[in-house]
């Protein structure tokens, strides 16, 4: 797991999108036009698959985006990272 610190305003974000089902894992993008997307996975795999393909989008004028998964008590978990990092 990531000791990466996250942004409050991520974190606001995260827990103002409502609870989430025992096991289910929530993923957090700030997209490089500074915009915040959220969608929840069923599993950990499939929501890290998803954080490591929405940080390896191509650069826009904002820079590449940051992916954050937190589990079902909304605890961070991970970042996504760029394939290019890896």
């Amino acid at each position: 797991m990531s000791t990466d610190t996250v942004p409050a305003f991520v974190v606001t974000a995260a827990r103002g999108h409502g609870p989430l089902a025992p096991g289910s894992f929530r993923v957090v993008v700030l997209e490089a036009d500074r915009k915040l997307t959220i969608s929840d996975f069923s599993n950990l795999e499939r929501a890290q698959r998803y954080a490591e393909d929405a940080a390896s989008e191509s650069d826009g004028p904002g820079g590449t985006p940051y992916a954050y998964v937190f589990d079902d008590k909304l605890v961070f978990l991970s970042r996504g990272s760029h394939y290019a990092a890896r």
